[in-house]
């Protein structure tokens, strides 16, 4: 397939955006960002015009403080305007690389690298808040009202609020989104090749495998016919080499088990000056999949929150009291809420009175099928207050893998003519 004048041609573009809290936006092809056409550090907007061709992307690499709100909100503009949120073609993927202020940035070499992967390991959808005016946000007059924030969502947060709640929802995140969308009539013939490489260009043979596949892909595309395989799943199975080529399976939430150990004795307490050895468990449940490079990457000591009895609702807001465990219940200021912003479901110990060590990246490396795997952490407890805590333990898993066995057969009919 040919690649038309068209696609290789430069276009104007230009936007309005405001990212909750960081960002730096690039100009760069499906493989590597090339070019940084804006950033911000603080949350008022930013305007910025580029040029790019069809078969280039808009890439927005952004994080947050972990506190606040989370949200990047845009206006796009080509021969086409898209606002943020709500066209389908936005995707993102989440790094789990954290960064949580200004002073240090993503490198364009990090980018490039977690590109790599986010091919191998899929792009994301992203989810999609309220509009430009709505609470919880404030209102940005440069952007459409039209106009959407978005983020990833990756599950950890418990809050409804999530993921535009202040949290590291696996940041930094890398938003994408095609050129080719912005000019529906100049672009429409032209594609971007997204092709996967051979693990995640880690192996010695990931670049002829590449080359490979392309050759062999043009070869196939000059054919003029095209028969589907009769026992294909005819549903999902679409033309070769186009955008309806793949379609995402819904899969179910795959997760270990997680147990904490405690106690020298059946009457054990922890109380309020204590030291504790606890035990931290991981096990895969499944015969049939594997859980690659398990880590805690969080530990964390949290009050358990109060609400004050006869939580009401009145015009879209909430009335909340008993965030502070510090202030009898009685005597703390009344927070108005708008809904349906959550109410905040884990306050952290800051205090230093109850201390975990260690209380990150905890490797629990590989969980075979059916197997655990524990680590030992130590509970420091001085001078703390009387009360109830939760241990809050966040963690990421760089692969699943699912071990199935499958055959099949599939036919192509042919009709033979006389020579």
């Amino acid at each position: 397939m040919k690649t038309s004048k068209n696609c290789t041609e430069t276009r104007a573009i230009k936007g309005t955006y405001s990212c909750d809290n960081y960002a730096d936006v690039y100009v760069g092809d499906c493989n590597q960002v090339q070019r940084k056409i804006a950033n911000n550090s603080s949350l008022e907007a930013v305007r910025f015009e580029a040029k790019a061709t069809c078969e280039e992307y808009l890439y927005f690499v952004c994080w947050s403080d972990n506190g606040g709100l989370n949200g990047l909100l845009a206006e796009l503009h080509g021969a086409t305007t898209v606002f943020s949120g709500t066209h389908a073609k936005w995707e993102v993927f989440p790094t789990g690389i954290n960064f949580s202020s200004h002073a240090t940035r993503p490198s364009e070499k990090l980018v490039n690298t977690e590109l790599k992967k986010a091919h191998c390991k899929k792009w994301k959808a992203v989810t999609k808040g309220t509009a430009n005016g709505k609470r919880p946000f404030r209102t940005y007059k440069e952007i459409d009202k039209a106009a959407h924030f978005i983020w990833y969502n990756s599950g950890k947060d418990p809050s409804g609020g999530a993921p535009f709640q202040g949290f590291n929802h696996d940041e930094f995140l890398i938003f994408r989104f095609p050129i080719k969308e912005l000019f529906k009539e100049e672009c429409y013939d032209c594609t971007q090749e997204c092709d996967c490489n051979d693990d995640c260009h880690c192996s010695v043979c990931a670049d002829s495998i590449q080359e490979g596949r392309k050759a062999l892909k043009t070869e196939a595309l000059k054919k003029s016919f095209l028969i589907k395989g009769k026992e294909n799943n005819l549903r999902r199975c679409k033309t070769p080499y186009t955008e309806e080529t793949c379609s995402m399976l819904d899969l179910p939430t795959l997760e270990p088990c997680f147990y904490l150990h405690w106690g020298d004795s059946s009457k054990d307490q922890m109380e309020t000056h204590d030291d504790e050895v606890l035990y931290i468990t991981a096990c895969n449940p499944y015969g049939n999949l594997r859980f690659r490079g398990l880590t805690i990457t969080n530990i964390s000591i949290v009050y358990k929150t109060r609400i004050k009895p006869g939580l009401h609702q009145k015009d879209d807001v909430a009335i909340v009291q008993g965030i502070d465990p510090h202030i009898p219940i009685d005597q703390e200021p009344i927070d108005i809420i708008p809904l349906p912003t959550p109410i905040a479901t884990t306050v952290p110990v800051t205090d230093g009175s109850i201390q975990l060590v260690p209380n990150r990246l905890i490797q629990l490396g590989d969980l075979c099928g059916c197997s655990c795997a524990s680590q030992a952490v130590y509970l420091s407890i001085q001078n703390a207050k009387p009360q109830d805590y939760q241990i809050l333990v966040e963690y990421c898993i760089d692969q699943i893998e699912i071990n199935q066995d499958n055959t099949g057969k599939t036919q192509f009919p042919i009709t033979l003519v006389k020579s």
